[in-house]
């Protein structure tokens, strides 16, 4: 995640009180113009000539800006003028992001047509095909494997929809996608339109991160980074799953959220585990940093990963038969695919996972977890080889295609709940 910077380390900056979280802007070579190393930068809020501690720079200063090499356009490139103006914060994040709906449209006889096409149409309508399949197996579980930055492109009502309609029973995801995208958003944040020729020197002055070409507000991040703290501060002082971490922030949404619309809320009212293996990779990593280092000697509320493994391994033992969709890879693919060999470590084998379908972007010839095939996952013992399909293409394309042939199919209208989050205690 592109953050708000401190002398161009990258590094995120810390914040003294979690109580208040206010914004911080990077010193820049600004006070080196201005006769001093410790004054805040230009404020260009209001879009106009820069200020100074309510002083107006004015155009002499702005130049003297832009003679430093300070940005002053946020889309201009190489070799191309740059306008005398930056744009402000609120001018930049005034395109929301908007979450495509399933469910209205039915795209099945595309999916259907696509089918008697060749190449990556062939194979995405084939992976529809085996999606509705797993939901029309009473005897089949399905885990839903996530990363990438799904929700902020615009995929979270999709999830959303898939976990209040049965169609996915289990989650395994990074902790982006539940932290600092799902549950931002619930706390009533938003991920805005921007672009990805940007300047990111400017947007780092703004405190704007950019992924691509969606902008998040830093500041609001630093909320969601508080209220992960807020939320670990009273609870019990103890080593927890990050299923149950993430059960507690779906308590807190049910009294405090700002919209139904989100995967964690509706996970924790439809019995959906979610499990983020690197849970302190995210937003929720800052804050656990937070409530452990002040309290330091004294009991703290920490995640346990080996404990998220057996709580997986005990929905699997639950289930009959395994599904896996899987949207793009990483720790969430491995993870849920080693359950069926965990399973022979608590003396319970079972099968394979009897489906498998995964979105990805990725290339199997470098030898990573993210693009090897399921086929290769069948030597380790973990696929089996008879329902499983790769489908190669970028998962905002292909997942809204692949799950809505599912839904509008309305398999799942049959399916048992499963509330596989009572197998895990």
């Amino acid at each position: 995640m592109a953050c708000s910077w401190e002398g161009g380390t990258g590094v995120r900056h810390p914040v003294t009180s979690y109580a208040s979280v206010l914004p911080r802007i990077a010193r820049t070579r600004l006070a080196g113009v201005l006769g001093s190393t410790g004054r805040t930068p230009p404020d260009v809020s209001d879009g106009g000539p820069p200020s100074y501690r309510g002083r107006t720079v004015g155009r002499l200063g702005w130049r003297l800006l832009s003679a430093q090499g300070l940005p002053t356009s946020i889309t201009g490139r190489r070799g191309t003028p740059a306008v005398t103006d930056t744009p402000s914060k609120s001018g930049l994040l005034r395109a929301p992001i908007q979450h495509i709906d399933i469910k209205a449209l039915d795209v099945r006889p595309l999916v259907e047509a696509m089918g008697h096409m060749a190449f990556q149409a062939r194979n995405l309508s084939r992976a529809a095909g085996l999606y509705d399949a797993m939901l029309r197996d009473e005897r089949c579980g399905v885990i839903l494997c996530l990363a990438g930055s799904l929700f902020s492109a615009g995929l979270k009502q999709v999830v959303v929809d898939m976990v209040r309609h049965r169609m996915v029973d289990a989650i395994v995801s990074t902790g982006a996608l539940i932290v600092d995208q799902d549950f931002f958003e619930a706390l009533g944040f938003r991920h805005y339109k921007g672009r990805a020729d940007a300047d990111d020197n400017a947007l780092r002055e703004l405190h704007i991160d950019r992924i691509y070409d969606t902008y998040i507000d830093e500041d609001e991040l630093r909320e969601c980074d508080a209220t992960i703290a807020s939320i670990a501060a009273e609870l019990e002082p103890r080593p927890y799953s990050s299923r149950e971490f993430i059960g507690e922030m779906g308590r807190y949404l049910v009294k405090h959220g700002k919209t139904r619309d989100s995967v964690v809320l509706a996970a924790h009212e439809m019995g959906v585990p979610i499990f983020v293996p690197a849970f302190s990779d995210c937003s929720a990593g800052f804050g656990l940093v937070h409530h452990q280092w002040h309290r330091a000697g004294k009991p703290q509320v920490s995640i346990d990963s080996a404990r998220d493994f057996l709580e997986l391994t005990k929905c699997r033992l639950r289930m009959e038969d395994s599904g896996l969709f899987m949207v793009g890879g990483g720790v969430p693919k491995n993870f849920a695919q080693d359950i069926v060999v965990a399973a022979d470590f608590v003396e319970q084998p079972v099968a394979m996972h009897k489906y498998a379908v995964q979105l990805t972007v990725a290339d199997e010839r470098d030898g990573a977890l993210s693009g090897s095939t399921l086929r290769e996952a069948s030597s380790w013992g973990k696929v089996s080889t008879v329902h499983e399909q790769m489908v190669y293409g970028e998962a905002t394309v292909t997942m809204p295609l692949v799950v809505g042939a599912a839904f509008h199919g309305r398999g799942w209208e049959q399916r048992p709940e499963r509330r596989l989050v009572d197998a895990c205690g």
